[in-house]
């Protein structure tokens, strides 16, 4: 009899082990690297714990408390016009330039949550993020880019104020957004569709440019050949008047120093000795024959 009893007191025992084991591990929660926690306590006066749960492991209270993880690592929402880089449906938003023309775009956001403020972010939608960053931050980006779009043209926007554009807009979502817990990384344009008469009237203007500086360097080549030539000209020039000076001024150099005694010496270097063989009224070369003296 006594058996029996401690064979039933052990088997409560298992079974109540068993039970408490059930009880533990349905209540230990795992929150992952990258994540926070989000207590929601169900039972009392409920509500939204204000500290997020840290990364690791939490006990919950099992019939009492529900946890919620959210991502900090970085998340980026992609809204575009194609379903190959973001939903199937056309995601992509279309706002107004200056002139009233639509301007399409696809437009991509980087973001990560701040731990502090994922409760709150919670309380106030009480959605996943997903869901979070396809309506609010969506809507919240549509606001940034009509406001900012409105202030340019729509050749402006496709060409020449893209890049302001788009950091105006990332400013204003980092503005916006960061009362919300969310923490703006990087806001990019990916694709900019305007009405094709803009891109005609773009790719015109680009090409009458490009001519336009085509036909600028050819008249810079064709005035700096002309002075090479004119340069060229007036090297040779210069170099045909120092040559006559300097012929010049040898001639006049070796006429100044032909002296009749140069001349006499010169021609006795190449005289033979001989005398002419018949005497007449010429002179005998190189000898001074002096005049006879007249009679007394």
């Amino acid at each position: 009899m006594i058996r029996n009893y401690k064979l039933v007191g052990g088997g409560i025992a298992g079974v109540a082990v068993i039970a408490a084991g059930i009880y533990m591990a349905a209540s230990l929660t795992t929150i992952h690297p990258g994540h926070v926690g989000v207590s929601v306590k169900k039972c009392g006066a409920g509500g939204v714990a204000a500290e997020p749960i840290p990364t690791g492991y939490y006990w919950r209270s099992l019939f009492c408390e529900e946890v919620i993880e959210y991502p900090t690592n970085v998340q980026t929402l992609v809204l575009a016009k194609s379903a190959q880089e973001g939903r199937v449906d056309d995601e992509s938003i279309t706002v107004t330039s200056s002139e009233g023309l639509p301007v399409s775009l696809d437009v991509s956001l980087s973001f990560t949550l701040d731990s502090a403020k994922v409760p709150m972010l919670y309380t106030k939608y009480r959605n996943d993020i997903d869901q979070i960053a396809h309506n609010f931050v969506r809507q919240t980006t549509r606001e940034g880019l009509q406001s900012v779009f409105a202030q340019f043209t729509a050749e402006q926007l496709y060409s020449t104020k893209r890049e302001q554009s788009r950091l105006e807009v990332q400013t204003f979502l980092a503005k916006q957004l960061s009362s919300e817990g969310f923490v703006i990384q990087q806001f990019t344009v990916n694709e900019t569709r305007v009405p094709q008469a803009v891109v005609e009237a773009i790719n015109a203007k680009v090409a009458m440019i490009q001519e336009s500086q085509r036909a600028e360097a050819q008249v810079h080549k064709t005035e700096a050949e002309a002075k090479q030539r004119v340069a060229q000209a007036e090297g040779e020039a210069a170099a045909k008047k120092l040559s006559a000076d300097a012929e010049a001024y040898y001639n006049k150099t070796v006429a100044a120093s032909i002296t009749p005694e140069y001349v006499q010496y010169k021609a006795l270097e190449r005289w033979n000795g001989a005398l002419p063989q018949m005497m007449g009224s010429s002179a005998v070369p190189f000898i001074n024959v002096p005049s006879p003296a007249a009679p007394k």
